[in-house]
């Protein structure tokens, strides 16, 4: 796009006026009478028709190449909303509350957080799909994003058309939880007992039938050559009921919920994902401290825009998120949480959701999972 007003360099004006004047030469050989046939230039006597459209449409196109305006100069011309498609209270309502209020202070945006639970993140994923491509629409999306095209055949959207990445937001690991009853201590003495029995006899507890809790436990089953028997509950606090009720002995679940309870005594945690322990559970060591680094898995948040939205409108927001992640009292209050900063370009965030969606597909393929009709 070219510059325009006050922000042309000198650069630009020079071929500017080299460009302007090779066409006012070709409009003044024109408006002269003079006319091309062959190799030869002859005086027509008279202005020709073809000679007036081709000087209007040279001086249409030059203007119009300089006038073109930036989506992004006057955005946002109205307020923001980031639509959360879960129920109020949870982590990422918690982490997109506070990226609001951080462009507010930060930008002077106003941006609204609204919750739009339900489908498995469908309804307030459609809701996103459906608005204007303007960039005032915005979804905080987590894994499920990545996983719903891989189990549900009939989405309302196009998981790659209509929506577009902006950026990643946060990560927060995953921990591998056992009732007390569980004679295991560590990573490789869980993976002992669970060798030693029959297939199947252990079962493991996460929120739904086809979530990220879902594939995440197939996944590490699959690697440690085990066969798990999976148990959907309707939410994280049902998981967390009966696994201190010692119903469901096993999870490997988001570590959020359960530092409390292990400190207490009411659960042990074996292990944790990522690179680095956890600041709430620093004496529970890495799986890959534990001699299996290729199980490494995250939830993860990011922001999409809607599809088709300009792409000088999704830089700057990206820009924008991304300079409240770096804030160093944000990153303090994510990490409180569990929440660890992850930004990232859209290309990147855009890279990173085709390969989880890959990645997911043969999971499932793998644990025959079915897909939902």
């Amino acid at each position: 796009m070219a510059p325009t007003g006050a922000g042309v360099s000198a650069d630009f004006k020079s071929k500017l006026r080299v460009t302007t004047g090779r066409r006012g030469g070709e409009c003044a050989l024109a408006c002269r009478g003079i006319s091309h046939e062959g190799d030869s230039m002859r005086p027509s006597g008279s202005l020709s028709r073809r000679a007036v459209v081709a000087a209007a449409v040279l001086t249409f196109a030059g203007s119009a190449s300089l006038a073109q305006p930036d989506p992004a100069a006057n955005f946002p011309s109205k307020p923001i909303h980031i639509i959360v498609p879960f129920v109020p209270g949870g982590g990422s309502d918690t982490t997109a509350r506070l990226i609001a209020k951080k462009l507010n202070e930060k930008h002077g945006w106003q941006v609204v957080v609204e919750n739009r639970a339900g489908g498995n993140t469908v309804i307030g994923t459609q809701y996103v799909a459906q608005s204007p491509p303007d960039g005032h629409m915005l979804l905080l999306a987590n894994s499920t994003f990545a996983i719903n095209p891989v189990l549900q055949s009939n989405l309302p959207y196009d998981t790659n058309k209509d929506l577009a990445p902006v950026t990643t937001a946060v990560i927060t690991p995953f921990a591998m939880v056992v009732h007390p009853s569980v004679p295991a201590n560590s990573l490789q003495e869980m993976l002992a007992i669970m060798k030693a029995g029959k297939p199947g006899e252990w079962n493991f507890g996460t929120v739904g039938s086809s979530g990220i809790g879902r594939i995440t436990g197939e996944m590490f089953a699959q690697m440690a050559g085990l066969q798990l028997q999976h148990v959907p509950y309707k939410g994280a606090a049902q998981v967390t009921q009966e696994m201190l009720a010692g119903v469901v002995k096993f999870t490997i679940d988001v570590v959020n919920t359960y530092p409390p309870h292990v400190h207490a005594g009411k659960l042990k945690a074996l292990a944790v994902t990522g690179k680095n322990r956890i600041p709430s559970l620093p004496d529970v060591p890495t799986f890959a401290e534990q001699g299996m680094p290729e199980f490494d898995v995250s939830m993860w948040f990011g922001f999409l825009a809607r599809g088709g939205t300009p792409r000088p409108v999704i830089d700057k927001l990206s820009a924008a998120i991304n300079e409240v992640l770096a804030m160093p009292d944000v990153k303090q209050q994510l990490t409180a949480i569990e929440m660890q900063i992850m930004g990232s370009s859209p290309d990147e965030f855009d890279r990173f959701i085709r390969a989880e969606t890959a990645n997911f597909a043969k999971v499932v393929k793998a644990a025959d999972i079915k897909p939902v009709q």
